[in-house]
Order: C-alpha cells, then structure tokens, then sequence
C-alpha cells in the first residue's frame, strides 16, 4: 500500500511543532532549574530556613499521580478497545493533580512558606504555578483528542495520540524533576 505523500507531509509537520513546543517549554523550565541551582548552591545553608518546613506528602502523592497519568496515557495509545476507560482515567488524574496542588500551596502557605518570604519559596511557587498552567494546557489538549475518541473515532491519528502523549509525559518527567529538586534534595 502506498503512503498518501500529503499525509505524511501532514505527518512531519505536527511532528515538529510539536518537537518545537518541547524544546520551547524544556528551555523555559531548564532557566528555571538554573535559577534554582544557582540559588542552591551559593546558598550558605540549605535548605534555608524560609523552607525548613517543606510538606513532604503532598508532592510525593502528586508524583505518585502523574506516574500513573503517564501509565494511563501510555495504555491508551495501545489499548484501541479500552482507549476511553484510559482516557477517562488520565484526565481524572490531570484533575487530581490540580486539585493537590491546590492543597500543596495551602499546605505550603500553612507551613509559613510564602511567596513574599524570599528568591527561594518564591522560586518553589514560580516552579509549581507554571507547571500547574501547563497541565491545564495538557488537560486542554486532552479535550481536544477526547473530541477524535468518543465523536470522531475514524479520524483519530496515530499522530494526533502520539503528540498529546509527547506533552503529557514531558510534564511527568518534568514533574519528577521538579519533585526531586524541590522536594526531596
């Protein structure tokens, strides 16, 4: 059978906005990793005593979230006939992880760790607000593939799955990342 050479021109061209929104967002979370570094490592003490009192649960359940998110993600792609039970499931734990979060900066807030405290627990909330707006945009994109799954399941694309994909296991791996340096360092 001969590949329709339109579609896969199609093809490499989502491949690469998408490989390009990547590196984008990768260089936009690398600066901040740096900054953290930075911080960390002329720092006379670690940690600081602006956050000494760092929750240790929440960000260990939410990494415990999006490791499960990525396995539910991954199930769908290769799951055809369980593709909606594992949709399902990984945008039920996109929300989760919103919803934690939104308990880790109470926690945070409760524990004395404030914005207006200093460069580092504003860093903390920086990192984690800004990775919180990309799950929404995950979440979205999700929403957009749910469309193809559940109303237009004959113009799902291997491309279209594998691209979301990309973005959601970039912030899993993104999160662990952050999770480790922040949380558990």
């Amino acid at each position: 059978m001969m590949k329709n050479p339109a579609n896969e021109y199609k093809r490499f061209q989502n491949t690469v906005a998408m490989t390009v929104t990547l590196i984008t967002f990768g260089m936009l979370f690398g600066t901040l990793f740096l900054g953290y570094f930075l911080a960390r490592f002329n720092a006379p003490t670690w940690p600081p005593v602006e956050i000494e009192n760092m929750p240790k649960l929440l960000p260990f359940l939410n990494t415990l979230v999006m490791a499960l998110s990525s396995y539910t993600y991954f199930k769908m792609e290769r799951e055809e006939d369980k593709r909606k039970t594992f949709w399902w499931a990984t945008f039920g734990l996109g929300i989760l992880f919103l919803v934690l979060q939104w308990f880790l900066w109470n926690a945070l807030a409760a524990s004395g760790i404030l914005v207006s405290n200093g460069q580092v627990p504003s860093m903390v909330y920086g990192f984690t607000w800004l990775h919180a707006g990309h799950i929404v945009m995950a979440l979205m994109t999700l929403l957009w593939l749910g469309r193809y799954i559940f109303r237009k399941p004959q113009e799902l694309t291997d491309i279209k799955l594998v691209n979301v994909g990309k973005f959601w296991h970039f912030l899993g791996v993104v999160w662990l990342l952050m999770y480790l340096m922040l949380f558990v360092l």
